[in-house]
């Protein structure tokens, strides 16, 4: 009922989509300083009308130090043309808690990969310094993260992170079943607001059979990601 009557859109949302009343002029503030723009391409063309811009002029120069950690970032060419927005697949199935879902595959996962964000890619070099935060849309899966992930990583609900940024946002979507459903994660504001905290790289932890099948917001925007095979565990030793 709340959201029939639109009792979730903020009184800003309202005064901005509403008709202008006469003698006034809708501005919008449409350089941001945050990220450059390979990451503000999707939230640009899908929330802003293609007129987001980006204030870093020099995107290698900046998004260069991702290439210091373990994760494997892809690249374009050589070691130019870094991709800061990566899908990583997990095909675990979803589970419920008495309020909240959570993905114990996701969240395993999610911590491997801030192992490798936290590791120098070279063994002489110094270990990477970057801010990294853990987000997700569900609070049972948060306090999965909390559990596995080192407490300098900070864990928050997409919500609860509004305002806030990070160098790097690794993003668990939980959701995973046959039935194909993504319940209230499929809120555009949700997608904007996770995507746009990241300052240097993005990765989207997902199944892209449950998140892309029946929703063409979240197909498009994984749709703009490079996806990323992380490579084998090793093997235990005998």
């Amino acid at each position: 009922m709340g959201k029939a009557l639109e009792y979730d859109v903020s009184l800003m949302e309202r005064l901005y989509t509403a008709d202008p009343h006469p003698g006034t002029v809708k501005t919008m503030l449409n350089v941001q300083y945050r990220f450059p723009k390979e990451l503000a391409q999707f939230p640009s063309t899908e929330f802003y009308n293609g007129e987001l811009q980006s204030h870093i002029q020099d995107s290698d120069e900046v998004l260069g130090v991702l290439l210091s950690t373990a994760f494997p970032w892809p690249c374009r060419a050589g070691l130019t043309g870094i991709i800061p927005t990566v899908f990583v697949q997990c095909d675990t199935e979803e589970t419920m808690g008495s309020s909240s879902k959570g993905n114990e595959g996701q969240a395993e996962l999610a911590a491997r990969i801030v192992s490798m964000l936290q590791s120098p890619a070279r063994e002489a070099e110094d270990k990477p310094k970057l801010s990294i935060a853990a987000l997700s849309p569900y609070t049972r899966q948060v306090a999965m993260l909390k559990e596995g992930l080192p407490s300098s990583v900070t864990c928050a609900t997409i919500d609860s992170f509004q305002g806030r940024e990070s160098d790097i946002v690794v993003f668990c979507t939980v959701r995973c079943n046959a039935s194909r459903e993504i319940g209230f994660v499929e809120d555009h504001r949700r997608l904007n607001v996770m995507w746009t905290r990241a300052r240097l790289g993005l990765i989207i932890i997902g199944n892209k059979a449950t998140m892309t099948e029946t929703n063409a917001l979240w197909k498009r925007a994984i749709g703009s990601c490079t996806e990323v095979k992380l490579p084998p565990l090793p093997e235990p030793a005998t």
